[in-house]
């Protein structure tokens, strides 16, 4: 009901505004959520969780990196492209997040994952990828095409520029 709300009312809805829409007074909202971070949070969690289901229904056992790179990507601008205002709040929510593990850590680790990636050089460039994927679907976002297209972009510059990994063949061995 909060998330179709902000979905409704766009990234930069107060909690006043998300109160009055969901018909849910302050108190309860507070008392769910704790405050504004929390809330963003939750939908924080709820979009790894949509991100992470649609890459575990794309997944086979012999996917290739550039495969997981790609079906990541596609995901992530799916959540974008379906969900707008909902993307927008996320990622203007965690943005200013600091000290704790935010949403975009954990689409970073599962990207390391997913590429089989375990150095730290090459956790620097998933979240350096992270930051290219979010610039570029917020740019975007204000005049979108076809999301496959796009998505399909997005996955051949990164991937030409992927460092290399033991299990990568071709260009990255």
């Amino acid at each position: 009901m909060v998330r179709h709300s902000v979905a409704d009312l766009g990234p930069d809805a107060s909690m006043d505004q998300i109160c009055e829409a969901t018909g849910t007074s302050k108190t309860v909202l507070y008392r769910y959520f704790g405050d504004r971070a929390g809330l963003v949070d939750d939908m924080g969690q709820w979009a790894m969780k949509v991100i992470t289901q649609q890459l575990d229904r794309a997944a086979t056992p012999d996917m290739s990196p550039r495969e997981a790179l790609a079906h990541m990507i596609a995901a992530f601008v799916d959540l974008a492209s379906s969900r707008p205002h909902v993307y927008r709040f996320c990622d203007r929510g965690v943005t200013h997040q600091t000290g704790q593990q935010t949403f975009f850590d954990s689409i970073a680790q599962l990207l390391c994952a997913r590429m089989n990636f375990t150095q730290p050089e090459q956790y620097m460039w998933a979240r350096g990828a992270l930051g290219f994927v979010r610039a570029c679907t917020d740019e975007w976002l204000t005049k979108p095409t076809d999301p496959h297209t796009f998505a399909t972009h997005l996955s051949t510059w990164l991937w030409e520029s992927a460092p290399a990994t033991d299990n990568v063949e071709g260009k990255h061995s």
